[in-house]
Formats: structure tokens, sequence, C-alpha cells
């Protein structure tokens, strides 16, 4: 190798070298930084009261429950309210998301918000949604709460004992 080879060989080592580790580069942002960062954003379609779909992919919000399918209080469709309060909290905005995995059905799950509100602390305070404690550490018991001693939402209709299913919430 003559030395003009070299010379360019060892430049060229050196840039790379060099960009690789540009002190002016913005650093690594710390854990919890990168998980405020949204996994999913953009207009979303309710499915239900707890499933929302973005850019075709569908998301389990995370750490609360909504009435299921054909879920009653008496003539009350709660399953079609809980679904209508999500889409009426969630309007016409952008819907930011922050992924937590997948759960068995394949879907993401995740907890999202609008405008920096979340989705979940809204709905159960709302009373179309309860805390699930299992896969939210009491992140929404407050709201709950707050709705059953003020009669919103499901908390103030005449709802069966079995309107969860089998479902456990302790």
């Amino acid at each position: 190798m003559n030395t003009t080879s070299l010379l360019r060989t060892g430049l060229s080592l050196s840039l790379c070298l060099t960009a690789c580790s540009n002190p002016a580069e913005k650093p690594s942002l710390p854990a919890t930084e990168i998980n405020r960062q949204a996994d999913i954003a953009g207009t979303a379609s309710v499915i239900d009261g707890d499933t929302i779909e973005i850019h075709g992919q569908r998301i389990r919000l995370s750490g609360f429950d909504a009435p299921e399918r054909g879920a009653r209080c008496g003539a009350i469709n709660v399953y079609q309210k809980a679904s209508l309060a999500l889409a009426g909290i969630i309007g016409l905005h952008t819907v930011t998301c922050v992924s937590q995995g997948t759960d068995r059905y394949g879907r993401i799950v995740a907890t999202c918000s609008v405008e920096g509100i979340d989705l979940g602390h809204e709905l159960v305070r709302k009373g179309w949604a309860r805390d699930w404690p299992q896969y939210s550490q009491r992140t929404y018991a407050e709201d709950e709460i707050s709705a059953r001693v003020s009669a919103r939402g499901i908390w103030g209709l005449d709802c069966p004992d079995d309107l969860w299913g089998d479902r456990t919430y302790d």
C-alpha cells in the first residue's frame, strides 16, 4: 500500500470515528423520557369503549375496562354509551399512544391521550369505564371512586350484577 492510499484510508477511518462520536450530537434520552414518547399518533376510530384504531392498528387502551358488546343497564345500551363517550373525548383531535406491548389478540396495549389528557382518566371519571387494578396499578381508582360517588355514567344506572362478566377488579 503506498503512502497516499494509507493516508486516504486513515483519513476515512478518522472521519468515520469522528462522525460516530460527535459530541455536538443530541444525547440519548433517559429511559423515562423514551417511555413518554409516542409510539403511535394519528386520527383514531373508536372500536368500543376501550379499543381504538389508528393507521389500521388496533389499540387496547390500558388499565381500565369498559362494558362489552351487548351490555345493558335496564333499557340503556351501556356498551354504546361508553363507545360514544370515548368518541366524544377524542373528537377530531390527534390521539397519541405509548405502547406497553400486545395482548393475546395481537392488539397493541397502550396508554393514549388527547392534548395531554389521558383517555382512561376521562372515560373512568365520566363513569363509562372502571379502573382495572391488575393492569393499572390503580391509576384510575380515584376517577372511579369519584364517578361512583357522583353517580356518573354506569354508576348512576340500575345495572345487573354480572355487567362485567366473570372479571375481577381487585
